[in-house]
């Protein structure tokens, strides 16, 4: 049997292997730019004039009470942005879920991160506290109506609040929102880390992490 290093064309082969395996890491590590711009782009209390025009033509899709942007990358990412709308189309919150799932042939590695931000006062929830606040809006996010493309990116950030609402002391149930995200919740992992506080102008700001290194 010949050694592999008298084999120039199985080496090239290799070779190629492990550059295309790199090529498709780095792409999924590479920020899909609109999806973290728009999120960016969009503040608290914005009328529907200033944030119409923040997501691409044709990516974006509005439903009764949420405006909502998804897209997926060649390297496993995928980006979802979910706006939340009062009755007369300002904002009241916004959430971005981002998943990189990487399929290393023996073994899959996967990240999740979750961020958004509530004006409690504008959403007329500040009475219910944080988690109750976002068990109310994973409710909605998977009762809302709309195409592939608007529920998906709802399931996306639902999910994530679910995971979050798990680890928070003592939360009591996800919500009716748990049974209806069955299929998002398994490529969203659990035991990740959430964080929930409250800022100078009584917001609240929410993060769920897992896979990801700090």
């Amino acid at each position: 049997m010949k050694s592999a290093c008298h084999q120039p064309g199985r080496r090239a082969a290799d070779a190629g292997r492990t550059l295309l395996a790199a090529a498709v890491a780095l792409t999924a590590l590479l920020p899909l730019g609109c999806a973290d711009w728009s999120y960016n782009q969009i503040a608290l209390r914005q009328q529907l004039r200033d944030y119409e025009r923040v997501f691409p033509e044709g990516q974006s899709r509005r439903t009764e009470t949420t405006v909502c942007y998804c897209e997926q990358n060649v390297g496993g990412r995928t980006d979802a942005v979910v706006v939340l709308l009062t009755r007369d189309r300002q904002v009241c919150g916004k959430f971005q879920a981002t998943h990189i799932e990487r399929n290393y042939g023996l073994a899959t590695e996967v990240s999740y991160v979750l961020r958004g931000e509530i004006d409690p006062e504008l959403a007329h929830v500040s009475g219910s506290g944080p988690i109750d606040t976002l068990r109310v809006i994973a409710d909605e996010l998977t009762s809302l109506g709309g195409d592939k493309f608007a529920r998906d990116a709802h399931a996306w950030v639902a999910a994530g609040i679910v995971r979050l609402l798990q680890r928070w002391p003592h939360p009591g149930d996800e919500g009716p929102a748990f049974p209806r995200l069955t299929d998002a919740l398994e490529h969203v992992p659990g035991g990740g880390q959430a964080r929930i506080s409250v800022n100078e102008h009584g917001v609240y700001l929410v993060e769920y992490t897992h896979g990801v290194k700090r």
